[in-house]
């Protein structure tokens, strides 16, 4: 019966006043969609949910979404979902397995519900997450897409509805689960971030909570954005993020401010990975005295459909010992594979130079 209720619990969530069961059969225009029955709970291992979220608390932050999504299966096996961008043809999931795994945690409306099945195909195999930003402008609260969608995906989806039924759960499950903080992606209100370097390992799963980010030739200064789950679905903490436009000479004042006085506070540099070396240089020469600063790169454990920044852990600073001279065709990649190899070998420190 308390399965049934939490279920129930998700489904109201979404469905509002709008949508009777989500996914029911309900009427529809798109020619690909069939009658589903979402009648069936679906049975929830709650006590691999709590392990999942105990895990989670104490984890590296980067890692904790990935945690928390592949232990509580409150709607079934979330992989269709997060794998929805990988067409059938490239061992992706059937269009169908995307509908029963959308119908079991339902839609908002039956309009919603067009819209993101209507868009679906043509979206697949491609870099936009058109259904999600479409499900997230007409649902808005109801799937946490608040104050704005930019970080509605299959990831962001999953975590909206572990929150609801795990608060509707409640006890340990639903304490458990308010004490966790996780972190979301570096994106602007458009929900595109910066292309971080990739890298074979050496990446630590936390960044932050200080961040620069170069859009064009602008910095920007603010905290990365945060989340808590709740029965609310994910509360977001925005930090400001990519933060208002600061010139080079004030980035020192700006970042002492945003840390206001936490001496344990880090800075990461989200900057794209085609992006000329040099141009760092300045930067860490006038932030690396406020904070220990370190290169953002693609985090390893991000759930799938997300990227999420880690740092390589080599501190950046400028007028140490141990230089890295940075040449005029060295991209942001290129530094970040050097910055690797140091930390592989145990290199805690490295300065960077121009080099003509």
């Amino acid at each position: 019966m308390r399965r049934a209720i939490v279920m129930l619990a998700i489904a109201l969530a979404c469905k509002g006043k709008h949508d009777g069961a989500a996914g029911s059969g309900s009427a529809t225009t798109d020619p690909h969609a069939r009658p589903i029955d979402a009648s069936i709970v679906v049975p929830v291992d709650w006590k691999a949910c709590d392990a999942a979220l105990r895990k989670a608390a104490t984890e590296p932050l980067d890692v904790r979404p990935a945690l928390v999504i592949d232990g509580c299966k409150v709607c079934g096996d979330w992989a269709p979902l997060l794998r929805w961008a990988t067409p059938q043809a490239e061992k992706g999931p059937t269009r169908f397995q995307i509908e029963d795994a959308m119908a079991r945690c339902g839609y908002c409306s039956p309009n919603a519900k067009q819209r993101f099945l209507g868009t679906l195909d043509n979206a697949r195999g491609t870099n936009t997450r058109t259904p999600w930003r479409f499900l997230g402008e007409m649902c808005k609260a109801e799937v946490s897409a608040v104050p704005d969608n930019r970080f509605t995906t299959a990831p962001f989806y999953a975590l909206d509805r572990i929150a609801r039924a795990a608060s509707a759960h409640g006890g340990e499950t639903a304490n458990l689960l308010s004490a966790i903080e996780l972190p979301l992606p570096a994106v602007t209100i458009t929900g595109v971030g910066m292309v971080l370097p990739d890298l074979d390992g050496g990446v630590q799963p936390t960044a932050g909570p200080l961040s620069i980010t170069l859009i064009g030739d602008a910095l920007h200064v603010a905290k990365l954005p945060r989340a808590h789950l709740g029965a609310g679905g994910v509360a977001v903490d925005l930090g400001n993020y990519p933060g208002d436009e600061v010139k080079l000479a004030d980035l020192g004042g700006a970042l002492t401010k945003l840390a206001n006085g936490d001496k344990t506070a880090t800075i990461t540099l989200v900057i794209a990975h085609a992006t000329p070396a040099e141009k760092l240089v300045p930067i860490i020469a006038a932030a690396s005295t406020v904070a220990p600063i370190y290169l953002a790169a693609n985090a390893a454990g991000a759930p799938e459909g997300w990227d999420l920044p880690g740092t390589i852990p080599v501190a950046l600073e400028a007028g140490g010992k141990d230089t890295i001279a940075i040449k005029p065709e060295m991209t942001v990649q290129n530094l970040a594979t050097e910055l690797a190899k140091r930390a592989k070998a145990g290199q805690k420190k490295a300065s960077l130079a121009a080099k003509k």
